[in-house]
C-alpha cells in the first residue's frame, strides 16, 4: 500500500500541514500509515481468511499478526507492516502459522507427517476442522502394531488393538486407527471395530494453491487510506491550531 499525499482529494490538507509546523505532516502520514496497518490485522485480514479458510480457532489469525508501526520523521522511508508471528497463542510449534506464506502464494507445505481423513474431520466431511476429539494433541498414546508380536499384520494388529483397549490408537501400515470396540466371538477370534483417522508418512510435503487471502485484505484496506490520511490530518490540524 502506497500513500499519496497529492491527490486532488488529500493535496489540500498536505498544503496546511506543511504551514502548521515541521512535525505535522510527518505525524499525519505516520498516524496514517499505522491506522491502514491495523485496519488489515483487526478487520480485512480476518474478513478475508473466513472465505478461505476454516478455522478451528476463532481468534487465530489476530492472535498470531502483529503490526511493526511507522516510525521516525523520514517520509520516504516510513512504513508499517502487518504479518504473522509463532507464539500467539498458547502451545508448541505453531506449524499453521508457519505455512501461511505458502497458503498466501501457494508452494510446498513440509511437516506432514500427520494429515487427517475425513473420518477425523467434522461431520466426516473433508473440508471441515478436525474434530476436537481427533486432534493429535489430544491423542496422548499410539500403539504401534510393528512392535507386536505375530504371525502375520492382522494377528498384529488385533494384539496392538487390545493392548490399546477401547477408545485407544493403533498405527498400522500408514494409518492411524482408532479402537471403537474390541469383541472376542465364540470361535475364538477377536473382531475390532476401528475408524481411520490419519495417514501417516514421515517427512512428506503437500502443495497447496495461492489463496492471496493477505493481499485481498491489504488492497480493502488501501482503500481507506485517503479517509485515514484526512482524519489524522485534522486531528494535527486541531492540535496546532
Amino acid at each position: 500500500m502506497v500513500l499519496n499525499i497529492n491527490t486532488d482529494a488529500a493535496v489540500q490538507y498536505t498544503v496546511k500541514l506543511e504551514k502548521l509546523h515541521k512535525s505535522a505532516l510527518p505525524n499525519a502520514i505516520r498516524n496514517t500509515l499505522n491506522s491502514a496497518a491495523f485496519d488489515v490485522k483487526k478487520s480485512t485480514m480476518p474478513q478475508s481468511a473466513d472465505t478461505v479458510f476454516e478455522k478451528r480457532q476463532p481468534n487465530f489469525f489476530k492472535a498470531n499478526s502483529r503490526v511493526d508501526m511507522a516510525k521516525g520523521w523520514d517520509m520516504n522511508s516510513m512504513k508499517s507492516t502487518v504479518g504473522f508471528v509463532e507464539g500467539g497463542l498458547k502451545g508448541g510449534n505453531n506449524y499453521a502459522v508457519k505455512d501461511l506464506e505458502e497458503q498466501e502464494g501457494g508452494g510446498s507445505i513440509g511437516h506432514k507427517t500427520f494429515i487427517p481423513l475425513r473420518f477425523a474431520r467434522q461431520g466426516n466431511k473433508s473440508n471441515k476442522p478436525v474434530r476436537a476429539n481427533a486432534r493429535l494433541s489430544e491423542i496422548k498414546n499410539i500403539t504401534h502394531a510393528r512392535d507386536a508380536k505375530g504371525k502375520n499384520k492382522m494377528e498384529r494388529f488385533v494384539k496392538s488393538a487390545i493392548h490399546a483397549g477401547k477408545g485407544g490408537h493403533v498405527l498400522s501400515n500408514g494409518i492411524l486407527w482408532k479402537i471403537n470396540s474390541i469383541k472376542r466371538l465364540k470361535s475364538g477370534n477377536t473382531v475390532t471395530n476401528k475408524t481411520p483417522l490419519y495417514t501417516v508418512l514421515k517427512n512428506r510435503s503437500v502443495n497447496v494453491s495461492g489463496t492471496k487471502f493477505m493481499m485481498k485484505a491489504s488492497l480493502k484496506s488501501a482503500e481507506k487510506l485517503e479517509y485515514y490520511y484526512r482524519m489524522a490530518a485534522q486531528k494535527e490540524i486541531l492540535r496546532l491550531k
